[in-house]
């Protein structure tokens, strides 16, 4: 993310002394004191982060005219960033206590600081929310993934435990997928499953998640729900799919698209998160030997 329509400051090119950076050269690391800003005259600069994992992440770039550094020397924290050259560069480097002085003969300039910081803030808030969109989000149906089930179900039971609340799970798959699959192709079938993910987002309650389970198997995490009321989603899910106007349906078993469904609740059918996947998971087998386009349990009839 480039710095490169933000404002530039000439007025502070008085106060420091003239320094130059080779290609990769350091400026500063991560946790370092913060006793100087940067003014780059020439060049451009890198801004990186490094996570728990070691993964280096590149925040933004600098280019001429830019202040680098100027929070940790206004606020006297270490440095929440690593900066380097990311081409030979030229800045000028101002000791904290000039600038400090400087800013308070100028607050408008304090003032144009303060709104560059909100605007990389903002920024940086955008990225990291797509990223973390895309971390957790399966790039097919735009559902939740695997990985961000599996976590939230872990949270959600042991919210459970402590509460008392029950928390159900609805795990469906397609019956016959690959029959379709061999007769369609695959782009076919992906939008079998794009519409399958559709039709499950909208039967749920506002605040279930759900998700791809993998492959044609999708999963929904009902927190508060008893089996009962699981069930009766996980049927409506399946009456909805069973309804559809699927292309190519009619070379499917009974001439349409439907699923299959198992349900279990916890603390009735289970006791952890992963004996309710197992009995949720024993269900669904359970409505495909028993023939299929069916849930289990079977909802109570009104």
């Amino acid at each position: 993310m480039a710095d490169r329509n933000f404002p530039s400051f000439p007025e502070l090119s008085t106060l420091g002394a003239e320094v130059r950076l080779a290609p990769g050269e350091l400026l500063w690391k991560e946790g370092d004191p913060g006793d100087y800003v940067v003014l780059l005259l020439d060049g451009s600069l890198e801004v990186t982060h490094e996570t728990p994992e070691g993964e280096v992440v590149v925040l933004r770039n600098m280019y001429p005219g830019a202040v680098v550094g100027e929070m940790a020397a206004l606020d006297g924290q270490s440095r929440s960033a690593t900066v380097k050259a990311r081409a030979a560069c030229r800045v000028l480097k101002i000791p904290a206590s000039k600038f400090r002085e400087f800013l308070r003969h100028r607050p408008d300039i304090l003032e144009q600081l303060f709104w560059l910081q909100l605007e990389r803030v903002r920024s940086l808030t955008w990225r990291v929310t797509r990223t973390h969109h895309r971390a957790i989000t399966d790039p097919l149906t735009n559902l939740y993934n695997f990985g961000f089930f599996r976590d939230r179900l872990e949270i959600e039971v042991d919210r459970a435990h402590q509460t008392g609340d029950p928390v159900s799970l609805a795990i469906f798959d397609i019956d016959h997928f690959k029959r379709y699959n061999d007769t369609h192709g695959h782009h076919e079938g992906n939008k079998v499953l794009e519409k399958v993910a559709e039709i499950l987002k909208k039967v749920g309650r506002r605040g279930d998640v759900v998700a791809r389970y993998g492959g044609e198997e999708f999963v929904a995490l009902l927190y508060g729900a008893q089996r009962e009321e699981a069930c009766r989603f996980a049927e409506a899910v399946r009456v909805a799919i069973e309804a559809h106007d699927f292309p190519g349906r009619q070379t499917q078993p009974e001439g349409r698209i439907t699923l299959s469904g198992g349900v279990a609740s916890l603390p009735a059918d289970a006791a952890d998160d992963l004996s309710l996947i197992k009995a949720a998971d024993a269900n669904l087998y359970r409505a495909k030997d028993e023939g299929r386009n069916r849930v289990i349990p079977k909802p109570i009839q009104d």
